[in-house]
C-alpha cells in the first residue's frame, strides 16, 4: 500500500466515516435511508473485494456480478428450501463463491488484461443462463421467495440491526484485507500487477498470487450476495445483469483503485449520489454522465487517488495557514551519495553458489541471443559479463533465472542443475538480481520496496498476518528494521517513505539492489547497474559491490562501464553474438584483440 499519505492521516479520515456511519441511525428514524445506508455497506463489500483482484493484483474482471449472484443464490436455497438459518448459510455462500472464483481464475493464469475480461464477461452471461436453466435448483425467472432475516434471540433482526451488522462487518472486513495487503501478500500482488519479472525473481508464484486475489474477492462477493438475498427477501436473475459487474468496476475505478477508500467513495459516487438526484429524474442521467466525464479526465486515479495526492496539502494549509507542509506530504528530498554505510548482512544461508553454464543456447526467431556459452563463475567472486549491445548478456542472466528458459544447454548452481526451474524456484535457491530497465512497484515506498525481496524467507501464514497475530507483527517489526538497514547501506534512508516511482533514476538502480540484498542471497545477478548514474552515484556502487563481496557473495556482474568492470571484478567474460569470446581477468580480457575488435571494429 502507498505510504505517501500518513498513517495518521489515513487513520483520521477512517475514524470520521465511521463516525458518520455510527451516528446514522439516532439521526434518522426513516425506514428507507436505513435500507440505503444497508445496501451501501454490502456494495462496499463487494467493491473491496473486486479492488483487490483488480486495484491490487491488475486482473479485470466483468464477471464480479456473478459471483454475487452465486453467494446470492446458495445462501437462498440453504435458508428456503432446507430451513437453514442465516448464520448457518452465510460460510457455505462465500465459499461456494470463492471456489466459483478458483474456477475463474483459470484463464487469468495464462490471459491478461483485457483478454481475461472477455472471458469473466463470457462466465458472467454463463452463470446467467445457469440460474434461469437449473429451475429444480434456482425457481427459474421467478427465482426464489422468502429469503428470511438473520436472528438474534430467536427473533428477525430489525431495519436498524441489520445496519448495524453490515456495518460491522464492513469494519472487519475492511481490518483483515487492510492487514492482507500490508502483509508480503499485498506487496507480491501488487507486484504481479506493476512488476511480474521481479515478483517472480524474489520467489513469489503469480498463479498462486492470481488464484488468492481471485477467491478472496470472490469470497467478499458470496458474502455481500448472501446480504443482499437477505436483505430484499428474495433472489432473481433480474437482479444480476451484466451492468451489475460493470457497475462494481466502475465503483472501483472512479473511486480510486488500489486505494483503501476506494470501494467507499465509489459506492457513495455511484449509488448514493443517483439516490440524491432523486428529485431531478428528468436530468439526472445528463447530471451523472458529465460528472463522470469530469471525474476520468481531471482524476485519472480516482477520488482516492486525486485525495491522496492533493488531500495533505490542502489539509495542511487550512490548518497551519500553508506555512507548513503536512506530514504525510512525498518530497524527495536532495541529498548527495554518501559513502556506503556498514553491510546488515549478518546471516546468509551459506557461501557464495558456483554458477556454471554448458553450451547455452537461445534464439528468439531467427535471432540468435546465445549461441553455446559456457561459463563457470566462482564462488564469492565478482565475475563481470561485458560485450557490444545485443551480444546476449541479458537474455544469459534471463536464462539463469528462470525468466527465459534455454533451448539447449545447462544451468547449474553449485552442481544442481536448475535449466528448466520456475523463476521463484531459482530464487528460493539463494539466487537474487537487478534488471536492465529498474523494475520496481512505483506507488510502494521503497522501504516496502525493499521489503518485497524478503518474500521467500517470511514464513508467517496469510491468516496471521489477517488477524494481526503477535507472530506476524514481530517478524514484519524485524524485517522493517532490516529493510531500513538495506536501504541505510545503499544511502538511502532520506527516501525510505518516497513512492519509488518518483525517485531520480539512479536512487531506483540503488533500491533495487537494496531489494536483492533484502533476499540475503548467495549469487547476485546485476544488470547495467551503474547505467544513467551520476559519478558520486558511481563510487558509492564501487564500494558497495567491494563490501558485498567480502560478504563472500558470488556477483554476476553486467555493465557497459569499463572503468567499473576494470576496478571490481575478479573475473570477465567478454560475449559477442552470443557467443564467448574469451574469459580471462581484467587485465587481460579488456586488452584481447578480440575484444578491441568487437567493440570498436577494425
Amino acid at each position: 500500500m502507498s505510504e505517501s499519505m500518513s498513517p495518521a492521516f489515513r487513520r483520521t479520515g477512517l475514524g470520521v466515516a465511521l463516525v458518520l456511519a455510527a451516528v446514522l441511525p439516532p439521526l434518522t428514524r426513516d425506514g428507507y435511508v436505513l435500507h440505503v445506508a444497508t445496501v451501501v455497506g454490502i456494495y462496499v463489500l463487494i467493491a473491496m473485494g473486486l479492488n483487490v483482484l483488480f486495484g491490487y493484483a491488475g486482473q479485470v474482471s466483468l464477471g464480479h456480478g456473478a459471483l454475487v449472484a452465486v453467494g446470492a443464490y446458495t445462501a437462498a436455497v440453504l435458508t428456503v428450501d432446507h430451513g437453514w438459518s442465516f448464520w448457518a448459510a452465510v460460510g457455505p455462500a462465500m465459499a461456494v463463491s470463492a471456489a466459483v472464483g478458483g474456477l475463474m481464475a483459470l484463464p487469468a493464469l495464462r490471459l491478461s488484461s483485457w483478454h481475461l475480461a472477455l472471458i469473466t464477461l463470457a462466465f458472467a452471461m454463463v452463470v446467467g443462463s445457469l440460474l434461469t436453466e437449473l429451475r429444480d435448483l434456482t425457481g427459474g425467472f421467478a427465482g426464489i421467495i422468502g429469503v428470511p432475516l438473520p436472528e438474534a434471540g430467536g427473533r428477525p433482526l430489525t431495519e436498524e440491526q441489520l445496519y448495524w451488522l453490515v456495518l460491522a462487518l464492513v469494519v472487519v472486513a475492511t481490518w483483515l484485507v487492510a492487514n492482507v495487503l500490508r502483509s508480503r501478500i499485498g506487496r507480491a500482488l501488487t507486484g504481479v500487477r506493476d512488476a511480474p519479472d521481479a515478483v517472480r525473481t524474489v520467489g513469489a508464484a503469480p498463479v498462486r498470487l492470481k488464484i488468492f486475489a481471485f477467491c478472496l474477492s470472490a469470497a467478499l462477493a458470496g458474502l455481500g450476495g448472501a446480504l443482499l438475498a437477505t436483505t430484499r427477501g428474495m433472489v432473481t436473475p433480474d437482479d444480476f445483469p451484466i451492468e451489475f459487474s460493470l457497475f462494481f468496476l466502475l465503483v472501483v475505478i472512479i473511486g480510486g483503485a488500489g486505494r483503501t477508500a476506494g470501494p467507499f467513495l465509489g459506492t457513495l459516487a455511484f449509488f448514493v449520489v443517483p439516490e440524491l438526484l432523486d428529485d431531478l429524474a428528468e436530468w439526472r442521467l445528463l447530471i451523472y454522465a458529465v460528472a463522470l466525464l469530469v471525474l476520468i479526465v481531471y482524476v485519472p486515479h480516482g477520488i482516492a487517488g486525486a485525495w491522496e495526492e492533493h488531500g495533505p496539502r490542502i489539509v495542511a494549509r487550512l490548518t497551519a495557514g500553508g506555512r507548513h507542509r503536512s506530514e504525510g506530504a512525498v518530497a524527495v528530498p536532495s541529498v548527495d551519495a554518501p559513502a556506503p554505510r556498514p553491510t546488515p548482512m549478518t546471516s546468509r544461508p551459506g557461501s557464495g553458489l558456483r554458477l556454471r553454464t554448458t553450451d547455452l543456447r537461445r534464439s528468439f526467431g531467427g535471432v540468435r541471443a546465445l549461441g553455446g556459452v559456457d561459463l563457470s563463475v566462482e564462488p564469492g567472486t565478482i565475475h563481470a559479463l561485458v560485450g557490444p549491445n545485443g551480444s546476449g548478456k541479458t537474455t544469459l542472466l534471463n536464462a539463469v533465472t528462470g525468466l527465459v528458459p534455454p533451448e539447449r544447454g545447462r544451468v547449474l548452481l553449485s552442481g544442481t542443475e536448475v535449466s528448466r526451474q520456475a523463476p521463484e524456484r531459482i530464487a528460493r535457491l539463494g539466487v537474487a538480481r537487478t534488471f536492465q530497465t529498474p523494475l520496481l512497484l512505483p506507488r510502494l515506498s521503497a522501504l516496502e520496496n525493499v521489503l518485497l525481496g524478503a518474500y521467500a524467507r517470511e514464513r508467517v501464514s496469510v491468516v496471521e498476518h489477517a488477524l494481526a497475530l503477535p507472530r506476524g507483527w514481530s517478524e514484519s517489526r524485524l524485517l522493517r528494521e532490516e529493510a531500513a538497514g538495506y536501504l541505510d547501506f545503499v544511502g538511502l534512508t532520506p527516501y525510505a517513505r518516497t513512492p519509488a516511482g518518483i525517485l531520480p533514476h539512479g536512487n531506483q538502480r540503488l533500491l533495487e539492489i537494496a531489494r536483492a540484498l533484502m533476499a540475503r542471497p548467495r549469487l547476485l545477478l546485476m544488470d547495467e547497474p551503474a547505467a544513467g548514474l551520476s559519478p558520486a552515484e558511481l563510487a558509492m556502487l564501487d564500494g558497495l559491490l567491494r563490501e558485498i563481496r567480502a560478504q563472500d557473495m558470488t556477483v554476476l556482474l553486467v555493465e557497459h562501464h569499463i572503468e567499473l568492470v576494470a576496478a571490481v571484478a575478479d573475473q570477465v567474460t567478454v560475449l559477442d553474438a552470443g557467443v564467448t569470446l574469451v574469459s580471462a581477468e581484467p587485465s587481460i580480457a579488456l586488452h584481447d584483440a578480440r575484444v578491441l575488435h568487437a567493440y570498436l571494429g577494425s
